[in-house]
């Protein structure tokens, strides 16, 4: 049954001597070079190609055989990436004066969504994983702490961490369920864990989650933006996650990526112990060019991210140095660097470097570890109110005073300061650090101003 690829099979089957209708690049037509033969295949709701947003025929199929692979109820494919997948199940399932309770290391798009759902937040301090020092998910003991205080609709989890770490997220369901409270899961970076439960950890969709949300193009062959939202068992409180995907997502969908999202299911579904074997392999021979090179690196739960590190050079400072070899990194920190591998499969090759680092202009003894942030373990923030009035005040100026706007190094796209959140002296210190990289939000950040509530 896995073996079909619908969408991908109905688009090369699909003939026409003149494309008379929209994209206006006419099946790649008018468009130059070697990306011509590709756009043939980005085409939009003609006959026998379906419609995503009523689907009955290939995409229909193709998020049944979805589902059938991760063992969900019901699957979704979704082209505007997990950002839309967790705006739907957040406002498909709370609505306005609702409270929820969210881990601080939650994707922006989570805080959005909140946001826009008019619902009042428990925002909980996040494990510090101990060998980089970075956000982890969250204590079972915490979690029940924060239940207890008034009745919550839903518990909104980031598993596994960005940087690859599982956490115990089996005993936080089991805290919620206590409670009653839904579990939501952006676990956009677990799309791979339905591989092999003995080489990866166990997906939140297996621990009893209510709604998971996959960024399949992060770890899966698929273009970017292609993400998947599932509902392991479907009731009917959890019907309006359909509809606001339809509200929420483009009514002109990519089957560029509708096409790329069904085979990584196939890709995924079809996954053998040779693949594993082959990825093993490459992985093992990463790890000793790094180690060659006189890395530390340090291997998280999930085998398809290495962290690597250097003794007096700070992350960003490595990420340059991996650059200039030619290999672009996922991100750096100001001590990491985060690498994301693929999920070959047998018979594929990916390169393994063959000369080593150049260290040349690196100025070592630089990386100073950043003085943790310290924050409540339980922050509330109420509904968003744009009736506030807002103004810029200078950093040094608005210690103790309300943010107005978030401030978010991406990647990874975890904000540093949250719009309602009350501004210490640790959140300045980290901002003049992120000023420095790249960053969304703070729009006068480069200014050292930031938007606060009157």
């Amino acid at each position: 049954m896995q073996n079909r690829m619908p969408i991908v099979e109905v688009l090369e089957s699909h003939v026409e001597i003149a494309s008379l209708h929209v994209p206006g690049h006419k099946n790649g037509l008018l468009f130059p070079g070697k990306y011509r033969e590709v756009l043939r295949y980005d085409l939009t709701e003609v006959l026998g190609l379906d419609d995503l947003h009523h689907p009955e025929g290939a995409i229909l199929e193709a998020q049944q055989l979805l589902a059938t692979c991760y063992d969900v109820d019901r699957s979704y494919i979704l082209v505007n990436g997990s950002t839309v997948g967790n705006l739907a199940m957040i406002l498909g399932t709370c609505k306005r004066g609702d409270t929820v309770i969210v881990t601080r290391d939650c994707h922006k798009s989570v805080m959005h969504a909140i946001e826009m759902a008019g619902v009042h937040a428990i925002y909980l301090a996040t494990r510090k994983e101990p060998q980089t020092e970075t956000a982890n998910g969250v204590d079972a003991s915490l979690l029940r702490e924060a239940l207890q205080m008034e009745t919550i609709r839903a518990v909104i989890f980031t598993y596994p961490s960005y940087y690859g770490f599982d956490f115990d997220l089996a005993a936080c369901i089991e805290a919620c369920r206590d409670f009653g409270a839904l579990v939501l899961v952006d676990e956009a970076h677990g799309a791979h864990f339905q591989v092999d439960a003995s080489l990866f950890p166990v997906s939140a969709i297996q621990l009893g989650a209510d709604v998971v949300v996959h960024s399949a193009h992060k770890t899966l062959p698929a273009l970017t933006m292609g993400s998947y939202l599932h509902i392991p068992k479907w009731r009917d409180e959890l019907a309006e996650i359909t509809r606001y995907l339809q509200m929420l997502q483009s009514s002109s969908p990519s089957y560029l990526i509708m096409a790329s999202l069904d085979y990584a299911r196939h890709y995924v579904a079809k996954y053998n112990k040779q693949d594993t074997e082959a990825f093993q392999k490459m992985r093992a021979d990463w790890l000793a060019w790094l180690q060659k090179n006189k890395l530390t690196v340090i291997t998280p739960g999930d085998p398809l991210k290495l962290i690597v590190r250097k003794d007096g050079v700070s992350g960003f400072d490595l990420q340059t140095v991996f650059e200039q070899a030619g290999y672009y990194p996922e991100l750096a920190d100001t001590n990491n660097v985060l690498l994301t591998l693929p999920l070959i499969k047998e018979g594929m090759e990916f390169p393994i470097p063959t000369t080593g680092l150049k260290w040349e202009g690196v100025e070592f003894g630089t990386s100073n570890p950043p003085n943790p942030m310290t924050i409540p373990s339980i922050i509330r923030i109420q509904a968003f109110n744009t009736s506030r009035s807002i103004y810029f005040e200078r950093l040094e100026h608005t210690i103790g005073k309300t943010a107005a706007e978030m401030v978010i190094p991406y990647p990874p796209g975890i904000p540093v300061i949250l719009a309602g959140e009350i501004i210490t002296a640790a959140h300045i210190e980290m901002l003049l650090r992120v000023k420095k990289h790249h960053y969304q939000g703070g729009e006068k950040l480069h200014e050292d101003r930031l938007k606060i509530f009157i």
